[in-house]
């Protein structure tokens, strides 16, 4: 397993978003998505940062196309939502602000190390 530190810089090198994991039933554990996987894109949109991510969410209610960077190849995927859900950007911003996630913007290190 990659260490987190190698798995951020890895993300930024290819200017994606590290996925540190996802929880169980969750239509990202439905689609295959693991720890250390790259998110590089959501509905055709490049996420380098989280606030593109949540922009690249909105675009559609009924789930996501995502392109992930795994084992030195990007796999395209579809996340279907279990149900109609809120995507109200700022919302969904509020919600991962709360989670401690929200500095997940380019440059930036979560686990504090440089």
């Amino acid at each position: 397993m990659i260490p987190k530190r190698s798995l951020f810089t890895l993300a930024k090198v290819l200017r994606g978003i590290p996925i540190l994991g996802t929880l169980e039933g969750t239509p990202a554990a439905r689609a295959g998505l693991r720890y250390g996987d790259i998110l590089i894109s959501v509905n055709g949109v490049r996420t380098t940062n989280v606030a593109e991510y949540v922009e690249a969410k909105a675009a559609r209610t009924d789930g996501m196309d995502i392109v992930v960077f795994r084992a030195g190849e990007e796999q395209a995927r579809e996340l279907v939502y279990d149900e109609l859900v809120d995507t109200d950007p700022q919302k969904i911003l509020d919600e991962l602000i709360s989670l401690r996630i929200g500095n997940l913007d380019e440059g930036s290190d979560p686990t504090g190390q440089a």
